[in-house]
């Protein structure tokens, strides 16, 4: 594959066609049949070897017959269709007409998995492996890259029995070079270690990031490729277990036939007693219709929630009774939300209830030698740190930071997970309750905040028709604002043009009211009008904008909205005599985050022009300060 395009950049059935072009070119016994499927790479294998290639048309059960004609008259054949077609629809023909004669027919399978996303269930092939493993002549090959799927082709054409090999599509990283030895049936793309996660495919590259995340929280995981499903090279397989202290079989395929249950098999055979987690699709009918990532994260099968997964049996632990484990043993409670929100846990609604039961909330307080050294790495940050807020220079991050997720929304089909911020991070020590804490689940800071959010937009929003979103970035709260209150008219402001042209986009993908606006606190464009009565939002807004925020409060006073409301961190509300609280108003004067905002607010109320509703701080927020602390005020006509 010397002249060939870098396999980094084709379409991993290019680098299976690409071969198979090879080869039938020095051997003109090659056929090719195709039943109406098409790939880039076909294109010069139908224009150079037109004798070699037959287009069957959508008959893919009469292909597999003149397939097995073709064989036993001598030619090496290949046949290529959608996986639910050629594996599914033509099992019996395949069974009777080429197992059954034990002939040297190639079955090529595009489609693995759910790589067919939005075609829905009829082209997802999730249960083809159980299905085609059933056939005792048959070798079954998935390949997760370009390279290793010409390495397949190869195997294929010299083979002298029946082969099926299952293709994902689209163009995915190499991930190993051309020098790594295949002939195991499987490969180790990341050094093995005490848990390891075996996988195929695709979700080969889904377990690298695995266990890059895992590594982050002190957890070595080795990652292992399985291309060849069937037969299982047990030499191979037995090394790798030999090593483990515990299995993860990563798989996008049912939860039963699939690489979980051939480990499984293999373990009990070899007597080999080591935990082993099987992490698939479960046992059910995939009906819902999505992006990949978005059906992953449906089914859990995301790096977020596999990561979560693993973490809540292999986290680092300590308690008296093993010195060498931490123990997780306390858990936020609907209760302990509700003395953080400044409500009573009547005020927590079912929707709430719902998020807090879904989601793991455990935890673990953060003490002695382990706190010493975040306090020393917090103090370290704060002597280093030469971020600017308020600074010229943020305007052109949030510019670019705004059209990352715009560009991401649009290439995924309009999918609102890519709305998320980039500063929103997974794995991170927690402030609670002025101590640092580490919590179970790496996305319990985006947890906990929207099961807050949900609450305070139905709170304090269901009154007003009108809502302003000033500084609304990505549309990350606006959105679930619209969707609560889907009658009610949504307005997003934000510095940058990036961001308004994301939440027009939003509105039009998503029927939301939503309209976006470019607004400049610092300069408020005095023109613009706050409908009488509306409610004002901001959220992360006041503090970007360093002490500068006379302008954008006259602008709101002029405007006498019905309510103003502020999420932010607000230095006033801080404890300088906890340790926790003080690194925190370190960190934020240096930075030059917001500070005297509600101190104004008071000169104001004193003045007689607002009135404070409430200023209640969360005691929640992330590792150098808190973020979470609301004020509500109205202007006083």
């Amino acid at each position: 594959m010397d002249n060939k395009r870098e396999k980094n950049n084709i379409d991993i059935r290019d680098g299976f066609f690409d071969e198979v072009y090879d080869i039938a070119s020095k051997d003109k016994n090659v056929i090719f049949i195709t039943a109406d499927a098409d790939a880039f790479s076909l294109e010069k294998y139908k224009k150079d070897l037109p004798e070699q290639f037959i287009n069957i048309g959508v008959a893919e059960q009469n292909m597999i017959a003149v397939a097995a004609g073709l064989a036993l008259s001598g030619k090496k054949v290949f046949v290529y269709s959608m996986i639910p077609f050629i594996a599914m629809r033509c099992y019996e023909h395949i069974k009777t007409n080429i197992c059954g004669m034990n002939l040297a027919i190639t079955i090529i399978g595009v489609g693995a998995g759910l790589s067919f996303e939005n075609d829905g269930p009829t082209h997802h092939a999730v249960a083809d492996i159980a299905v085609m493993r059933t056939l005792p002549e048959i070798t079954i090959l998935n390949p997760a890259d370009s390279c290793s799927a010409a390495v397949c082709a190869n195997f294929a054409y010299q083979s002298r029995s029946p082969v099926y090999v299952r293709l994902d599509k689209g163009i995915f990283p190499v991930l190993t070079d051309g020098n790594n030895n295949f002939s195991d049936g499987l490969r180790v793309l990341r050094n093995l270690k005490d848990i390891n996660i075996i996988s195929t495919g695709f979700m080969s590259h889904q377990a690298v990031k695995v266990a890059k995340e895992l590594e982050k929280n002190n957890i070595g995981a080795g990652v292992a490729d399985l291309y060849m499903i069937k037969p299982v090279n047990k030499e191979a397989l037995l090394r790798i277990i030999e090593k483990s202290k515990q299995l993860i079989t990563l798989e996008e395929n049912s939860a039963i036939g699939g690489i979980g249950d051939i480990v499984s098999n293999f373990l009990i055979e070899n007597k080999k007693y080591i935990p082993l987690k099987m992490i698939s699709l479960k046992d059910e009918q995939c009906f819902n219709y999505g992006s990949r990532g978005w059906l992953h994260k449906n089914y859990c099968l995301d790096v977020e929630s596999v990561v979560k997964s693993i973490m809540e049996e292999n986290l680092p632990q300590k308690n008296t009774s093993n010195p060498g484990q931490f123990l997780f043993n306390r858990k936020i409670t609907v209760d302990d939300f509700a003395r953080s929100f400044g409500a009573t846990p009547d005020d927590i609604l079912f929707d709430c209830r719902e998020l807090i039961e879904k989601n793991d909330f455990r935890y673990r307080i953060i003490e002695g030698e382990e706190r010493d050294n975040i306090i020393l790495n917090v103090l370290k940050k704060i002597e280093i740190d030469n971020q600017i807020i308020g600074a010229e220079t943020r305007t052109a991050q949030w510019e670019t930071g705004w059209s990352e997720n715009l560009k991401e929304f649009i290439e995924s089909n309009y999918d609102l997970n890519k709305i998320t911020p980039k500063f929103i991070r997974s794995n991170q020590v927690i402030r609670f309750n002025q101590q640092y804490i580490m919590p179970v689940d790496p996305n319990f800071e985006h947890d906990y905040f929207n099961v807050f959010r949900t609450w305070f937009f139905r709170k304090y929003l269901k009154d007003y028709n009108d809502i302003y979103d000033f500084g609304c970035g990505s549309g990350y709260n606006l959105v679930p604002m619209a969707k609560m209150y889907p009658d009610k008219n949504f307005y997003g402001l934000d510095f940058v043009p990036s961001s308004p042209e994301l939440i027009n986009r939003i509105a039009n993908a998503h029927n939301l009211k939503i309209k976006g606006y470019v607004f400049n606190l610092r300069q408020p464009n005095e023109s613009f009008e706050v409908k009488p009565g509306a409610a004002v939002f901001t959220s992360g807004t006041i503090e970007q904008i360093a002490s500068d925020f006379e302008p954008f409060l006259q602008f709101l006073l002029k405007q006498s909205p019905g309510i103003c409301i502020h999420i932010e961190p607000i230095i006033e509300t801080y404890d300088e005599n906890n340790l926790v609280d003080y690194l925190a108003i370190k960190f934020h004067k240096k930075r030059g985050y917001t500070q005297g905002y509600l101190t104004r607010l008071r000169e104001l109320e004193a003045e007689g022009k607002i009135k404070i509703l409430k200023v209640k701080r969360l005691f929640f927020g992330s590792l150098y300060m808190e973020g979470f602390t609301y004020i509500i005020w109205k202007p006083v006509k």
